[in-house]
């Protein structure tokens, strides 16, 4: 009888975990999405667009180190930069590199993209390496805290 009961207990702790695995079938193509929607709105130079992509109480930290929190702290850099020295680039995406799922509204992504027109740098194009913390909210998911890194030469 304590065998049974044990392989009971076993077989339901099982039945239990594999349910909380989740299906990844739907939601990397919803992350995929809103990579391209931020690259989209981006190349529109659209700082409203831009900032849709994130949370209301997001943070962000760029490529210099400048932290930004909330959405319209966001949306306003994006704003200030796409009238200024970013006017004239073109910012595309090379790869999601990874996504990892904390929870089945949270996850991690890692993205290279790359930047040319920076009127800061003429001619140059530069390649980074963005982290991001995604997390779905009324079945959308956004961008709740990320960092951008440039990329030295050769960096893989």
């Amino acid at each position: 009888m304590r065998k049974i009961t044990l392989l009971t207990l076993l077989l339901f702790t099982c039945y239990v975990v594999n349910a909380q695995q989740l299906d990844t079938t739907k939601e990397i193509p919803a992350i995929k999405q809103l990579v391209q929607h931020y690259e989209d709105a981006w190349n529109r130079h659209d700082p409203q667009g831009l900032a849709d992509n994130y949370d209301t109480d997001a943070t962000w930290v760029n490529w210099f180190g400048a932290y930004y929190k909330g959405r319209e702290d966001i949306r306003y850099h994006y704003q200030i930069v796409h009238t200024s020295y970013f006017k004239n680039t073109q910012y595309y995406t090379r790869a999601i590199e990874d996504v990892t799922f904390l929870k089945p509204d949270v996850a991690i992504a890692h993205v290279r993209t790359g930047l040319s027109g920076d009127s800061r740098y003429p001619g140059q194009t530069f390649e980074f390496r963005r982290m991001i913390i995604l997390t779905k909210q009324q079945g959308k998911w956004l961008i709740k805290a990320g960092q951008n890194a440039k990329l030295d030469p050769g960096v893989k």
